[in-house]
């Protein structure tokens, strides 16, 4: 898939999104697509070193975002923008039965590099469309966007 392509596929994806809360509230967004999708869509905040920054996952009943506790911010909301993209494009789908097979399965999976730059891109373009930008960041929060590219 070209960039082009890549293009029409994150505009495909941001067009699922309900309205984009403004102020801007990550966890409003999630609220939202819950009522949009007519699916619970519940965050988490956990700190288990062997998992990435984010894990999408779905348990039959709901959606679940896993982020890092230590991820704050912009960086956060990032984290869990790029799962939500996982989730409407239904990438890297794993049915599992405990929290367990999860962990494991997450710890050892090799993801598809270009449903990575899609969840990325869409993640960036999403947080640049909210007005969030380098100025309202924290250093950290600044160095964050460079890597992953909202700047």
């Amino acid at each position: 898939m070209g960039w082009r392509q890549s293009d029409g596929v994150i505009e495909g994806l941001i067009a699922l999104l309900p309205p984009l809360p403004d102020p801007w509230d990550v966890s409003v967004l999630c609220d939202r697509l819950a009522v949009h999708r007519d699916r619970p869509l519940l965050l988490h905040s956990i700190d288990l070193p062997a998992l990435p920054f984010g894990l999408w996952y779905d348990d039959g009943e709901r959606d679940h975002v896993l982020h890092r506790s230590g991820v704050q911010g912009y960086h956060r909301d990032h984290v869990v923008l790029h799962e939500i993209c996982h989730m409407l494009a239904r990438h890297n789908t794993m049915r599992t039965f405990t929290f367990e097979d999860l962990v494991e399965n997450a710890a050892r999976n090799r993801f598809d590099t270009r449903q990575e730059e899609v969840a990325e891109m869409f993640a960036s373009r999403v947080l640049r469309m909210v007005g969030r930008r380098p100025g309202a960041m924290s250093e950290v929060e600044r160095r964050a966007s460079r890597v992953f590219g909202a700047v």
